[in-house]
């Protein structure tokens, strides 16, 4: 795919042949009537040349993200996970310093929604975690299933038999010592609506 050059550009990749099946049940319920597809839609790229663009990036989902959504951020140590979060936060209006709960596992942020109502902010860092049983000392059910919640998890790969089949995924890859490439893959129709609303904010704030 020829390398993106300007933030915020994006490009569609073809959709994968092979969708993700239906899941049974869905921990998050409060839009799960709206999320009735777990295919795997058309990933959109978007290059952020350095942190303040990272968080930038993650202001504009934090515009349009709705509560009870689940984003799940994958990169390595040093690509900007947690600079994201901290630019989600800022519409949310947490007021808090966000940092990294790698130690603490989960720091829970109490902000305003995209409807002006309560919500709260649920950042997960399952770096340090090594087996179900510290999976289940987390109590991720709990955090997932708060329809006024908003859950965003980092290194979501070590808890991924615990975690919903529909979600936002965002993997921040490292392109040069500032430069980073943010692919955002939908899995689930309402994931999809929240690419297509991002889209739609990140248009308008170039104008």
């Amino acid at each position: 795919m020829p390398a993106l050059e300007a933030w915020p550009h994006i490009t569609r990749v073809p959709r994968p042949e092979s969708p993700i099946p239906h899941p049974h049940s869905v921990i998050i319920s409060l839009q799960k009537e709206q999320c009735l597809s777990a295919a795997r839609r058309p990933a959109f790229d978007i290059i952020s040349h350095g942190p303040d663009q990272t968080r930038a990036i993650g202001a504009l989902v934090g515009k349009v993200v709705p509560r009870g959504s689940l984003l799940l951020l994958s990169g390595d140590i040093g690509a900007g996970k947690t600079t994201f979060v901290q630019g989600l936060a800022r519409p949310l209006q947490t007021g808090d310093q966000i940092q990294s709960p790698t130690f603490t596992i989960v720091a829970e942020h109490t902000g305003t929604g995209i409807d002006n109502k309560p919500l709260r902010l649920y950042h997960i860092d399952l770096y340090r975690l090594e087996g179900v049983g510290d999976l289940d000392s987390v109590g991720l059910d709990e955090y997932l299933s708060d329809p006024d919640g908003l859950t965003v998890i980092e290194w979501p790969e070590r808890g991924r038999d615990w975690l919903p089949k529909e979600y936002l995924l965002i993997d921040l890859q490292t392109v040069s010592d500032s430069k980073r490439n943010l692919r955002m893959t939908p899995y689930g129709a309402c994931y999809v609506e929240l690419i297509k609303r991002f889209r739609k904010e990140m248009l308008g704030s170039r104008g």
